[in-house]
């Protein structure tokens, strides 16, 4: 008798505790990640590049075999505290904390353009002309192959990936594949998940070696 006093004490415990995390606003309202979308942002560094003897202009394509932003493991109600699945495992996952099915990115329809975007930012803050006229400009073209968020044993990740080749009159002057993948456990619901993308995507555009495409344009 005394233990199933016990059992029951405990299991109404935690359904009060379920309780007022279900009456919260949902982890996705609560740090960085909305119900509008998680947003995707570049942080320009300061750099010192090559001074290519003439405008540029940045171009995206899509050559993404899967294009869907958002992975298997990401669908389902996912963002909940990892805490607090550790603590109340199914009981908890039920609840739905986050009141979202799955997470969405801003401007979903178009993921390719914030690499354009992103290139762009860091060239002219830092000195780079650059112009959406194409003639007797450089072309910095970018083949957009991987942007892809996912969830798995209560990490995020965030995978960026593409190839970007510099064009001179038509001829590729050089040519660069590029990967970046980031994690972050689920502490903050989506928040976790945007900071999970938006790490692999920064060092996704850092990690072109554009003073190394400039410098054969001086040969």
């Amino acid at each position: 008798m005394r233990s199933l006093c016990m059992c029951l004490t405990v299991f109404l415990q935690s359904l009060v505790f379920v309780t007022f995390l279900s009456g919260c606003a949902g982890l996705s309202k609560q740090y960085k990640a909305t119900t509008e979308g998680i947003s995707v942002n570049y942080t320009v560094n300061k750099e010192q590049f090559v001074d290519p003897n003439a405008k540029v202009s940045v171009i995206s394509s899509d050559e993404r075999l899967d294009k869907e932003i958002i992975g298997d493991g990401a669908k389902p109600a996912v963002g909940n505290r990892i805490i607090g699945y550790i603590a109340f495992g199914v009981l908890y996952a039920a609840t739905d904390v986050t009141g979202l099915n799955k997470p969405t990115i801003k401007d979903q329809e178009d993921p390719v353009r914030i690499f354009k975007t992103a290139t762009e930012e860091r060239l002219s803050k830092n000195g780079i002309t650059i112009t959406d006229d194409k003639e007797n400009a450089i072309i910095i073209d970018i083949l957009v192959r991987q942007f892809k968020l996912d969830f798995n044993f209560g990490k995020w990740s965030g995978e960026v990936g593409y190839l970007a080749k510099v064009k001179k009159n038509g001829e590729v002057i050089c040519e660069s594949s590029i990967y970046e993948k980031a994690s972050a456990f689920n502490l903050y619901g989506f928040g976790s998940g945007e900071k999970a993308i938006n790490e692999a995507f920064n060092k996704a555009i850092n990690s072109l070696d554009i003073n190394s495409c400039f410098s054969k344009l001086q040969k």
